[in-house]
């Protein structure tokens, strides 16, 4: 369970267990995870738990069968995020886990029977049971003795969703073929993080994409000002980081935990291996991301904004993607820019020349900004040079499309014309104040 804020978090036993077990404290986790387990039936959050402590404590014999059926029970709640954690624990038991990586990508991956327009399951009701006098005082070789007849019980039961529920739909997911999507699910890995710590940060250097399995987490970028927006709260499902898989953009936000969070973890390098073989995962996965670039860009932008959600598709159609490497010029001062700019990743430096031939740096622009605009709807040369700071992916409106676009969509030339004329007359004030900034160090 969690809020806005770290502070109003409301912590469950099995949250309290995560915690423990994060900070080290495994005696402390399985204490608490047993009081779940022993308190309501079929509790496959704590089950987990139960088996991942335990496989670090190298009894692996009961905790790997039990993980074998909470794949499978993950999988009826339509939770691919578990069931992949599930089948990653029975690894970490020394057993082989590939047919249960290639049950989840059977029953999720294209062309499943299963898959429907369903959303997951929810989860149980949270169970906050106190840890009796008897379980506290279990420690060692005792306290794994319990947790191993807790799961035993467990085992012995029927589980109360049918074997042949339906699954959601899932983004990427479901667009890969079972075999494909099995290499990409083996090659995920488990990270866990502790309240409060940052994830991601802000301006790093990112190679790698996060699934959250459980806990929230929030998306937060830092202003010019050094004051911080919350973009965006992430729970389990939710994907980050994503376009670190086809970009080398430095990451555009900071992400940090607000309670204890378990992640799947994809590391471009592994998954740029697997696409050599599977040229279809790099086409997919090129695909998702440009989704969900645009996805964004439709929240933040604020020329998307001002076309009707009906009429956004079509203008999302007219552009085209653009790669710029760190140093590349998008927009070059005193030439007509051939098009306008989305910048959808990365960021770009706005730069000018004052009388004397310095340098003045006018804005850092990057996610939802535009650049272009003041030549293309002005219709004079542009004012000043647009460059790539780091690797940049825009979308580009060429001038053909752009003329067409605000036939079709009028109120976006009025948004486009009143940003251009309030970036012109920004330039303007800025290179006028250096100026006077100058002449105060002139002595006559």
């Amino acid at each position: 369970m969690s809020s806005d804020s770290a502070g109003d978090v409301a912590h469950t036993a099995l949250d309290q267990a995560y915690g423990r077990f994060i900070a080290g404290d495994r005696d402390g986790a399985l204490r608490l995870a047993i009081s779940v387990l022993e308190d309501a039936s079929f509790q496959v959050g704590a089950a987990l738990l139960t088996v991942r402590v335990l496989a670090k404590e190298h009894r692996g014999i009961v905790a790997a069968e039990v993980a074998g059926r909470l794949v499978d029970a993950f999988v009826r709640r339509g939770d691919l995020a578990s069931a992949v954690v599930a089948a990653r624990a029975i690894e970490d038991c020394g057993e082989k886990a590939q047919a249960h990586f290639a049950a989840i990508a059977k029953a999720f991956g294209k062309g499943s029977a299963r898959v429907s327009d369903v959303s997951q399951a929810p989860p149980p009701l949270p169970a906050s049971p106190g840890v009796s006098r008897a379980l506290a005082k279990l420690k060692g070789e005792a306290l794994g003795d319990r947790a191993e007849v807790a799961l035993a019980q467990l085992l012995a039961q029927d589980d109360p969703v049918a074997a042949d529920t339906l699954l959601p739909k899932l983004p990427l997911v479901g667009a890969l073929a079972p075999a494909v999507l099995e290499r990409m699910l083996t090659a995920l890995t488990v990270r866990d993080f502790a309240a409060e710590c940052d994830v991601l940060r802000q301006g790093d250097e990112g190679r790698e994409a996060f699934i959250v399995v459980r806990g929230a987490l929030r998306a937060l970028r830092q202003g010019d000002d050094g004051s911080e927006t919350t973009l965006a709260l992430l729970g389990p499902g939710a994907i980050f980081g994503e376009m670190a898989l086809v970009s080398d953009s430095p990451r555009a936000a900071r992400i940090n935990a607000i309670e204890e969070v378990t992640l799947l973890v994809a590391a471009r390098d592994v998954l740029e291996q697997i696409a050599k073989s599977e040229p279809v995962l790099g086409a997919e996965l090129a695909s998702f991301c440009r989704g969900r670039m645009i996805g964004n860009l439709l929240r933040h932008s604020a020329i998307l904004r001002a076309v009707a959600p009906s009429e956004r598709a079509d203008l999302m159609g007219r552009f085209e993607t653009r790669t710029f490497a760190a140093g590349e010029r998008l927009v070059e001062a005193g030439t007509e820019a051939e098009g306008l700019f989305l910048i959808a990743s990365g960021t770009v430096r706005v730069s000018s020349e004052d009388a004397d031939g310095d340098t003045i740096v006018l804005a850092h622009l990057g996610p939802g900004d535009v650049v272009g605009e003041i030549s293309l709807v002005l219709r004079r040369p542009a004012t000043a040079d647009v460059t790539a700071e780091h690797a940049t992916i825009a979308l580009e409106l060429k001038r053909e499309q752009f003329h067409a676009a605000i036939k079709e969509h009028p109120t976006l030339l009025g948004e486009l014309y009143e940003l251009a004329t309030k970036r012109e007359e920004e330039t303007r004030s800025v290179v006028a104040q250096e100026a006077l900034d100058a002449s105060d160090f002139v002595i006559v």
